[in-house]
């Protein structure tokens, strides 16, 4: 039976569905699929998105997403993601806190798929829990 592709959010449709549905709810579907669709999940990852009108630290996240989810599925890890663009030029941390021990704790946790684009967002920043 063929899959319809076109039914499923990819990571580079995430940029232009932010505009429409939000970063946020966009990224959280594009995570829905991939874990859900084990046979489409190379298509899912392969295209790089777009910046578009996302912040840096979004674009930047996109990269780090799937170069994680690629280690972790045992995925060809796209080239796209290797790419200078896509490291953040100042540590961003989760819920942009300013507090040094939440700020330690997260530089702690983050995978190094993360930490080395200087995102510090926990060890569960893939959870759809």
């Amino acid at each position: 039976m063929e899959i319809d592709r076109d039914r499923f959010m990819k990571v580079s449709d995430i940029p232009e569905t932010s505009n429409k549905i939000g970063f946020l709810f966009a990224f959280g579907t594009f995570l829905d699929h991939f874990y859900h669709h084990e046979e489409i999940r190379p298509f899912l990852i392969n295209e790089e998105p777009k910046k578009a009108n996302l912040p840096d630290d979004d674009y930047c996240l996109l990269a780090a997403t799937v170069h994680k989810l690629a280690k972790d599925y045992f995925l060809p890890i796209p080239q796209w993601v290797m790419d200078n663009k896509f490291v953040m030029a100042y540590p961003v941390y989760g819920f942009n806190t300013k507090n040094k021990e939440f700020q330690d704790a997260l530089r702690a946790t983050t995978p190094i798929e993360f930490s080395t684009r200087n995102l510090f967002l926990g060890s569960n920043v893939l959870s759809r829990a």
